[in-house]
């Protein structure tokens, strides 16, 4: 009876001695190695440059027009430059800002951006422009009332760091109220039977917003 059990037991003891040998033998195996010189990853420069051209859109006592006529007014000019190696992809915002007194509705807007390698511009009316949702990007001494995608385009990037042919665009903006805008309509002691545009305002400004892309020679 007792041998039966003296028989497992010593199997047993065989193997808890295998187990520890193993074990101690992983141990002793075991290579681990310690990196001596650190991982680096550096960004390259990317910025783009906004340049104003000319001065901004002052239409004072303007009035409604007919969009022949908004095309053939003197322009808001300003330039978007790459000045890093990283070719670029960016957007053009019209911002309306807020104004002192009444303001005039974006629907009687009228803008035509032209770039300066198109041949001919367009006219269309602002509230038809892609509304932007994230006005967070902009910095402006006026309260954002509005932020609309009015352009996009692509510069490719410098072909050094010491070099300064970064790709440049420039743009020439127009603003107008249209031709659907009235004034209003009176009776004959001057009372306002349906109000008009008169003495409303209009203010906007530009941003432009660029990401990192690769261009495609």
């Amino acid at each position: 009876m007792r041998l039966r059990y003296r028989i497992p037991l010593a199997v047993i003891a065989i193997l808890m001695v295998m187990t520890l040998f193993l074990s101690s033998s992983y141990a002793l195996w075991k290579v681990t190695i310690y990196q001596e010189t650190e991982n680096i990853i550096e960004t390259g420069c990317f910025s783009i440059e906004f340049e104003d051209v000319s001065d901004s859109i002052n239409l004072g006592n303007t009035y409604p027009m007919k969009d022949t006529n908004g095309m053939k007014l003197t322009p808001y000019i300003f330039k978007v430059k790459n000045t890093c190696s990283v070719d670029a992809k960016y957007t053009i915002y019209l911002n309306t800002l807020e104004v002192t007194g009444t303001k005039l509705d974006d629907s009687l807007i009228k803008y035509s951006l032209i770039k300066s390698d198109d041949a001919v511009g367009t006219a269309q009316t602002l509230d038809t422009a892609k509304v932007n949702l994230d006005k967070s990007h902009f910095t402006f001494d006026k309260t954002i009332l509005k932020s609309y995608e009015i352009g996009t385009g692509t510069l490719k990037g410098k072909t050094n760091d010491a070099s300064d042919d970064g790709g440049v665009a420039t743009y020439s903006l127009r603003l107008w109220i249209d031709e659907s805008g009235k004034n209003a309509v009176r009776d004959k002691n001057g009372n306002i039977i349906t109000p008009g545009i008169e003495g409303q305002t209009f203010e906007a400004g530009i941003s432009t917003i660029a990401t990192a892309t690769k261009l495609t020679d």
